[in-house]
Parts: C-alpha cells; sequence; structure tokens
C-alpha cells in the first residue's frame, strides 16, 4: 500500500490529557512528600536533642555529689608509750649503722632492746626467693573480691610469692578442704609465681577457734590434718602453708606449738615451707617457740586501730617500729616477714560509732565526692581526712597508700628483716609497683624516678573498678581520671616525709543495688519485641500472674508498636537495649548516645513513660570487670540510666539450646548463688533474635511453676530496689517537649501502619500476579490437552474466516538497515487476519523509502510517515490508524 502522510485532524493519544490536574496533583503531592518529611526529620531531631533525663529515684546508699565538709580538723588524739618511746622511721634509720651483706644490725640500739635469738638460719635452699634483691615481696590474695584477681593478673611480675587462701578447716568434720581460684591459680602457675595458701580456720565468714582447739587437743584429728595437707600442697605443687589460725582463745600455747613443730617436721621432710601468721604485741603466743618451729612469721603490723577501736592510723610508723622491735626480741630476723597495710577504714562517728573497709580508690572517691582535702600525716606517714554524710553524721577516713608502703619497705628494708607481705591485693594504691619490687636500700634508691611516682594515669587503671554496695543493678558514680600527687622526699633517709594531693585520682567506682532477700526473683526479656514470641510470652506472664522487665530494641520496637503498648498495659516493665543492638563499646560516643536517646524517645513516644532501666548488649554482668564492659554502663549513667544487671544467665540465646537445658541451667545458677551467698535475684532471658525462641517460650512456664511452688516471689526491678514503677519509668512532664512527643508518636504510628499497610498489600498484590499467572497456566494446559487430545484447530477454524483482525504498529527511526527484514519476518506469521502498520517516525535516511518500495503491492502492509515526535508519539499514530480489535507494538528492529 503506498505511504501516506499524517492527517489534518490531530488525534489525542492515549498518554495525553488535556486537563492539568493531573500534573498540578503530581506537583503538589511532591511538594506535600517532601515537606513532611522535612518536618519528621526535624521533629525527631530536636526530640533527640532535647536532652531529657528523668532524675535518678535517690538511693538509701547515694551519697550527694561534691557536698561541702564542714572542718576537716582532726578528731583522734594519738598518744601512748610507743609514741614517746620511738622516734619513728628517719630517727631509726638515721642512728642505725648500716648493715652490709645481710649481717645484723649493729649496736647503735642497745641490745636490752632487741634480746635477738641468734639461731642460724632455718634450712631452706631448697626453695628460691632470688627473683629480686629486696627479699621476699609477697601479697595476699583473695577470691570473693573481683579486683583482687585484676590487680594479681596485672601486678604478678612484681611479687615472687602470693598468699591466697584457699585451705580452710571444715568444723563439721574437724577436716581441711580447699576452696581454689581456678583462674587466679593458671596466673600464678603461668608467672612462675611461688605459691604459699593460707590455711584458716574461717568458715562461712566466722573463725571457728573451736575446732582449732579440737584438732589440736586430738592427735589423730592433728594428723590427719598434716597428712591431708602435705597431701595437697605436694598435688598442687605449692611451696608450703601459711598457717592462720584467729580467736583460738588458748589457755596456753603448747598445744599450738606441738601442732608447728609435728607440721615443720613433717613438711621441711618433704622441702616444704611452714610460715604463720601472728598479732603483733599479743601476749598470747609464744613467740620463741613458733619461731623454732616456722622458716617465717608474718607480723600482720596493722589494724593499729579498727572496728572497735574508734579512727585513727591503719598503721603509724612508731606503732610499726616498736612491733618490729617487740618481735625480733623473740623472732629471729631473718625468719620476719613485715605485713603492710593497703587499705583504709571510714568511721562514721558519734553515739553508734561503726567502720567499714575501704580500699584506696574507694577513700579517693569519697574524699572526691565530697569535696574533702586529704592530709598526709608526717607523723603517722598514713593519710586521713573528715566528711559529712547526706544525714549530717560526720565521718573519719583513715588508710594507706604507695607513700606510707614506700616508706614502710625502707624501714623494713634497713632493719634487715626477711621481706614484706601486702594485705592485700585489690585495695592498694596502684603506684605501689612502681617501687614494690626495687631493692629498697639507700644507695639503690639514687636513681629512682620520683616524678613517675607523682603521676597517675588512669589509662593504668582502666581495667579496675571498685564496687560498693550489693547487688544487679549498677551506677557508675566514677570513672577513671588523671590525678597529681606531689611527694617531698627526705633525701637524708629516702623517705616520703610529705605528699599533696593537688587533684584527685579515680577509677571506675560503681555502685550496686539490690535486695537481700534471695527469695525474690525477676524475670527480664532481652532484644524483642518479636511479632512471634513477645505475644506468647505476655500470655504465659498473664496465666501465672508474673511481671517482667523487657529490655527493648528499638528498631524492633518500631515495628510492633502495638506489642510495646501492651508490655506496658499489662503492667511490666521497660527497658532500654538500644536501636539497633551494637556493641555500645566498639562505636563512638555519639553513635552510643543516640542509640540510646533513639530508643528512650520510641518508648516516651508509646507509652508516655520514660525509663532509667538500661541494659548494654553483649554485657548484661552485674558486675563487670574490663573496660569494654563499663563504657557502656559509663555512658549510659551520663544519661542518667542505672544499669540492670543479671546473674542467672541460662545462655537461652545459644543455638541448639532447647527447653530442658534453659530450664535446668537456670535453675543451676539460682542455686550456684545462693551457695555463694549471694541473692542472685534478676533471670535473663530473650523474647528475639536468633533462629528463634520457642525453646525459650516453652521453658518459661516450668521455671515460672518450679520457683513458685518453692515459695520464690517473682516481681519487678522497681520492688528489690525499694522503688516505684513510676520512679523506674516516670511520666514525662508536659514541661518538657511533650507536645512534640506526641507529634513524633504520631509520626512513628503513621510510619507503622503504612508500613504494614503497603506490606499487607504487596503481599495481596504478589498472591493476585502468581494466582493470575498460575490461572493463566491451567487454562492454557488446558486448552494444549484438548487440542492434543482432538486434534482442533483454533476456534476461528482452519479457513480463518472468524480470526479477528490484529494489526501490529512497527514505529521506526532511522532504521533503514533494519526495517524491510523485521516487516517481512512479521508476514511469516501464521495468523490468517493480521495487517502491518508501519510508521516512519520523521527519519532522516532512507528508511521510509524502502519499506515503501519493497511492499508497495502487499495489502496486508501499510506505510504511514509523520514528522519526528518519538515512540510514544508514532505508537499512537499507528494506533489511530488502526480498526483492528487488537494491536501489538513491535519494535523496527526485532525479528
Amino acid at each position: 500500500m503506498a505511504g501516506n502522510t499524517i492527517p489534518t485532524t490531530t488525534k489525542r493519544q492515549i498518554f495525553q490529557t488535556n486537563s492539568p490536574g493531573r500534573w498540578q496533583r503530581l506537583k503538589w503531592g511532591g511538594r506535600l512528600l517532601v515537606f513532611f518529611l522535612a518536618l519528621g526529620i526535624a521533629i525527631f531531631y530536636i526530640a533527640v536533642s532535647r536532652d531529657y533525663k528523668p532524675a535518678l529515684p535517690r538511693m538509701k546508699e547515694q551519697s550527694q555529689l561534691y557536698k561541702k565538709v564542714l572542718d576537716t580538723s582532726r578528731t583522734f588524739v594519738f598518744k601512748n608509750s610507743l609514741i614517746e618511746q620511738y622516734g619513728g622511721f628517719r630517727k631509726y634509720i638515721n642512728e642505725r649503722v648500716p648493715y652490709r651483706g645481710g649481717a645484723f644490725p649493729g649496736q647503735a640500739k642497745k641490745d636490752s632492746d632487741h634480746s635477738l635469738v641468734h639461731s642460724k638460719r632455718a634450712d631452706t635452699s631448697f626453695r628460691s626467693f632470688t627473683k629480686f634483691p629486696a627479699g621476699i615481696r609477697a601479697a595476699f590474695y583473695v577470691d570473693w573480691d573481683a579486683q583482687s584477681f585484676l590487680s594479681l593478673q596485672q601486678y604478678i611480675d612484681k611479687m615472687n610469692m602470693v598468699i591466697p587462701e584457699w585451705i580452710f578447716i571444715d568444723p563439721t568434720a574437724d577436716t581441711i578442704y580447699t576452696d581454689i581460684d581456678q583462674r587466679a591459680w593458671g596466673v600464678m602457675k603461668r608467672s612462675g609465681v611461688k605459691i604459699l595458701p593460707i590455711l584458716s580456720n574461717n568458715y562461712k565468714e566466722i573463725f571457728r577457734g573451736d575446732a582449732v582447739r579440737r584438732i589440736l587437743a586430738d592427735p589423730a584429728k592433728k594428723q590427719r590434718l598434716i597428712t591431708d595437707l602435705i597431701r595437697i600442697l605436694e598435688r598442687d605443687n605449692f611451696v608450703g602453708v601459711n598457717v592462720d589460725f584467729e580467736e583460738v582463745d588458748e589457755k596456753n600455747n603448747e598445744d599450738l606449738v606441738s601442732f608447728q613443730k609435728d607440721l615443720y617436721t613433717q613438711l621441711h621432710a618433704r622441702h616444704l615451707l611452714v610460715t604463720q601468721d601472728v598479732i603483733p604485741f599479743n601476749e598470747d603466743y609464744d613467740f620463741k617457740g613458733l619461731a623454732k618451729y616456722n622458716d617465717y612469721i608474718f607480723l600482720m603490723a596493722y589494724d593499729q586501730f579498727s572496728d572497735n577501736s574508734g579512727p585513727g592510723p591503719i598503721a603509724h610508723q612508731k606503732w610499726i617500729e616498736g612491733a618490729v622491735d617487740d618481735a625480733v626480741k623473740n623472732i629471729p630476723e631473718q625468719k620476719l616477714i613485715l605485713c603492710l597495710a593497703a587499705y583504709g577504714y571510714d568511721w562514721r562517728l558519734g553515739r553508734e560509732m561503726s567502720s567499714r573497709t575501704v580500699s584506696y580508690q574507694q577513700a579517693l572517691f569519697t574524699a572526691k565526692d565530697n569535696d574533702a582535702p586529704i592530709d598526709f600525716d608526717n607523723d603517722s606517714y598514713n593519710l586521713h581526712y573528715n566528711y559529712d554524710d547526706d544525714d549530717g553524721v560526720r565521718h573519719q577516713v583513715q588508710f594507706c597508700d604507695a607513700a606510707t608502703i614506700f616508706n614502710d619497705l625502707r624501714f623494713a628494708t634497713e632493719y634487715g628483716i626477711a621481706g614484706t607481705s601486702i594485705w592485700r591485693l585489690g585495695d592498694e594504691d596502684p603506684r605501689v609497683w612502681e617501687f614494690y619490687d626495687h631493692d629498697m636500700r639507700k644507695m639503690a634508691l639514687a636513681h629512682f624516678d620520683f616524678s613517675a611516682f607523682s603521676k597517675v594515669d588512669a589509662k593504668a587503671n582502666t581495667d579496675f573498678v571498685d564496687y560498693e554496695g550489693s547487688g544487679e543493678v549498677l551506677d557508675i558514680i566514677a570513672t577513671p581520671t588523671n590525678g597529681r600527687i606531689t611527694p617531698e622526699l627526705n633525701t637524708g633517709e629516702m623517705l616520703i616525709s610529705e605528699e599533696s594531693y593537688d587533684s584527685l585520682p579515680s577509677k571506675f567506682v560503681a555502685r550496686k543495688y539490690g535486695t537481700s532477700d534471695s527469695m525474690k526473683l525477676v524475670l527480664t526479656f532481652d532484644d524483642g519485641p518479636d511479632p512471634n514470641y513477645t505475644p506468647k510470652i505476655l500470655d504465659i506472664l498473664s496465666k501465672y500472674h508474673v511481671p517482667a522487665a523487657f529490655f527493648l530494641v528499638g528498631i524492633n520496637a518500631e515495628n510492633n508498636i502495638p506489642i510495646v503498648k501492651r508490655e506496658f498495659k499489662e503492667g511490666h516493665e521497660i527497658g532500654n537495649h538500644t536501636f539497633t543492638h551494637p556493641n555500645i563499646a566498639k562505636v563512638s560516643n555519639r553513635r552510643a548516645i543516640l542509640e540510646l536517646e533513639s530508643t528512650r524517645l520510641l518508648i516516651e513516644c508509646i507509652t508516655g513513660r520514660s525509663t532509667i532501666m538500661f541494659r548494654a548488649p553483649y554485657n548484661a554482668d552485674f558486675e563487670p570487670e574490663k573496660w569494654e564492659e563499663l563504657i557502656p554502663v559509663a555512658i549510659a549513667r551520663t544519661k542518667n540510666y542505672l544499669d540492670i544487671g543479671e546473674s542467672i544467665d541460662p545462655l537461652d540465646w545459644e543455638p541448639g539450646a532447647t527447653a530442658d537445658s534453659i530450664f535446668y541451667r537456670t535453675v543451676q545458677r539460682k542455686n550456684e548463688m545462693t551457695k555463694a551467698g549471694l541473692s542472685g535475684n534478676i533471670i535473663l532471658l530473650h523474647d528475639a533474635g536468633g533462629d528463634g525462641r520457642q525453646a525459650t517460650v516453652d521453658a518459661l512456664p516450668r521455671i515460672i511453676e518450679y520457683f513458685q511452688k518453692r515459695g520464690f516471689q517473682f516481681t519487678t526491678v522497681a520492688d528489690i530496689l525499694g522503688k516505684t514503677r513510676d520512679e523506674m519509668m516516670p511520666p514525662v512532664p508536659k514541661g518538657s517537649g511533650y507536645y512534640l512527643l506526641q507529634a513524633n508518636y504520631y509520626f512513628a504510628e503513621l510510619g507503622y501502619w503504612s508500613s504494614h499497610i503497603l506490606f499487607s498489600a504487596f503481599v495481596v498484590f504478589m498472591v493476585l500476579s502468581v494466582s493470575r499467572v498460575i490461572f493463566i497456566a491451567v487454562i492454557a494446559s488446558r486448552e494444549h490437552r484438548r487440542e492434543k487430545k482432538y486434534g482442533l484447530a483454533p476456534f476461528w477454524g482452519i479457513n480463518g474466516k472468524q480470526a479477528p483482525l490484529v494489526s501490529i504498529i512497527v514505529p521506526a527511526y532511522n532504521e533503514e538497515i533494519n526495517a524491510v527484514s523485521s516487516v517481512q519476518s512479521l508476514l511469516n506469521t501464521d495468523y490468517p487476519n493480521f495487517e502491518i502498520i508501519f510508521v516512519n517516525d520523521g527519519s532522516h535516511d532512507q528508511t521510509y523509502e524502502r519499506v515503501s518500495q519493497a511492499f508497495a503491492n502487499n495489502p496486508k502492509v501499510k506505510v504511514f510517515t509523520k514528522p519526528n515526535g518519538g515512540k510514544a508519539s508514532a505508537l499512537n499514530y499507528g494506533i489511530g490508524m488502526s480498526e483492528a480489535e487488537y494491536v501489538i507494538c513491535i519494535d523496527a528492529d526485532t525479528k
């Protein structure tokens, strides 16, 4: 058919509208979308940055920060015969004739002052303590204080002997048993340090003198004890034993000396050391007899003023000098080890006087907390300060620091005794380890770097934390800060004569809160909410009328707003578990704060309540020790959060955990806490995350029923703290961006429902689409089987008379190479009733001429040309030229 041109009347294209409304709606719809998006971002930013921090409830142990003390004057008068008799370390060192090669002191002191027992040095050559030129440098280790382990771990290379509290007398059977801290033992063995365990009559925090008396009076029991002790020492490769019997109250010392003689004889035969702890100025001891049957005597020269005496120095220098002088009247100097105080006491003064033991760091924190200046007493070489507590009661703190121990070491070295031991690891001033393993003779200290001694770097102590109180709720009350201490050195005697605390150093100090009632339990769930498992858990809790605390991940809460509403409505507590569950210690401080505040904002939006409860992802331990464990707690504290730890973790998050294992672990952990004398109140479970929490759901009823049948009460975090729900989840005050929160809540709701509607629509459309494909496939299959079975032709018949007309629209632009062959391939179709409408869209080559010439005599091909307007324009033109019921659009280069 000959080519045709565009008709004079332009037809409206199917993609074209004469109404301007569509474009206007598009423009304004886009503008509104951008406006609301910008508004939402602005509201979120303002809400997060408004820095609303709910007030922490006042804990009964919590002191008021930066309270000024009224008076720091000393409240004790220290006068007794020792002070008048002794001049102190400085005078002693000045008058002492220098000794060399371990010789005994010269005659500067009168012989009558010493009455020395010059027995031969004990044959202990089978045990070498030559690691340091300083002699024995020991320290006591206890496993009931986490700080003791951390100190051991970091400073064990500064000691050549460790004395752990590991062997005990059982008063129920008058036998001995061990309670060895395996991880501490591993540290000691790897270091090669000598281990001298204590044999103690301390049983469940009470010294059982009655058990010691029975054993000493019964030869069979005494021999059984020695035999069992030898077996333990040889089995575990310990260097010997340190006997620490207290509150024995023997009328005479014959039984104790007899025991030491038997012990000494049998242990020496096996090349094991025998040592004993003694209290200075104690006339109950037969020092001469005990010295004969001990390789070393540990003189516990501390607690000069202690629990029952009222405030005073822990160990006055003149008192120490007197104690050593008194001891060497009956104990050879080469057998004497001086025990040094590394702690302090905080006395509560007044009618009901009492005291508590404090570590060096705790003493510093209390001073910093109360803005109390610390005084180094250059008479006693101890330190003290006063402060008033929140109730207006006066306190006096007496403690020892590195300067105290430095001076004590100088005295011990000049006296020529065997060595020293610190009581105890974990309480000490870390600066002690700068010199503890040094030779403390005056000549050797000529090159000692006292400038390093004055610098206290907080980073050196970041793996340490001091805990006050008990419980599983943590509040970080001090973070590591550098300090500056200026010592004044008396170069004549090489003693520290004065010390000024210019700025107080500190490390992590955490206060623990909780209840001592071990019959109370708190169920807590992390990582939710989850649309599958959290509702099931809520149903179980509702059935048993048990409250719980849910620590929400913000992104999960945002996707499950109705579940969060249900948790709050049913009386459960809600805490913060960050927004995306990162490791807070490994992200930036800014990211960490945003994680916390975004989740708190979401909780406030949904419930109208804030929260002060926080639990760090990957770290729910109630007594964290490491820097990375403490950082999240410290960051959260800046936003007034309390860290809610746990002590009962059945590890329900582990892959493969079953309901049985979760249940049994929960019961086992609780029993372990009870056995350790701890309350163990908080249970950690998970309601989301992992491959699923069905095992937790299945274990939960069994856990609840087991403990309820045994009289346990399931309660809330607020209850174990003695607080109310409103204090733990305070209502957001209307003056603190309340209406902004409401706007933010509507955006959150809009986002929640929009996402769910869109998701539901997407699912519906996917189902319809798949259904359509399946429907067409079924119909096509049925038709194919029918044709195959009956050999039927298409419905229009073989002659094609009933076939509807089909127009094949072929738009073309500059397709002179492909156009003819493409049209020719279309003519090869076996469909009986079709036409080809070829539209040349203003080509600049020979497309139109070649197609027109090639198909001029073919009635099935119609060729048109028009000015260039694009493919859509050409298609619309071709459709306009068609009278067919069906059209097919194919490009000119398609074959």
